[in-house]
């Protein structure tokens, strides 16, 4: 009976390493997933091709209603802050950084859908700035700033931060 269980386990022993190995069939390459930009349309990310813009579609009762947007200026390194009143439709040079910065729009409750943004209502429930920053002469960022999420999509500079507080009317 020792023979048996000793021939026997050494019969599983064996066996055992090789119930583990399967052919392993090739499996296709997963996709890379699509940067939050991308998906957004807003600006193309490095070696995408551009992508249609959403177009901004707002009520009538809306346009013209907020004329300034308030933005705060945070230099990175000193953590030292100024608040600027950026005009809708005027490029704005921020003092002492060489950023000017372009509000294009100003949509109180952002929504997104089917290439079309708009805003679901007149009150301040999503307030979003569709903005243009141009650092050097160059067009830099291209996309949107969220007041009440300001780290979406937000605008990335080494020296500056930039954060959408409120809008004036």
């Amino acid at each position: 009976m020792k023979i048996l269980s000793k021939s026997l386990l050494g019969v599983m022993a064996l066996l055992l390493p090789l119930g583990g190995c399967k052919k392993q069939e090739p499996q296709a390459p997963k996709p890379a997933a699509a940067p939050a930009d991308a998906i957004h349309g807003d600006m193309p990310g490095k070696g995408m091709s551009a992508k249609k813009e959403s177009t901004v579609t707002l009520p009538d009762t809306l346009k013209g209603k907020w004329k300034a947007a308030r933005i705060v200026v945070t230099e990175v390194g000193s953590k030292k802050e100024t608040t600027h009143v950026v005009p809708v439709g005027s490029d704005f040079l921020i003092p002492g950084t060489g950023l000017t910065l372009r509000i294009e729009n100003l949509v109180p409750d952002f929504t997104m859908g089917g290439g079309v943004i708009t805003s679901k209502s007149d009150k301040l429930e999503n307030p979003a700035a569709q903005v243009k920053i141009i650092d050097g002469g160059k067009e830099t960022f291209k996309g949107w700033m969220f007041a009440k999420f300001p780290d979406t999509h937000a605008y990335q500079h080494s020296k500056y931060a930039l954060k959408l507080v409120e809008f004036v009317p």
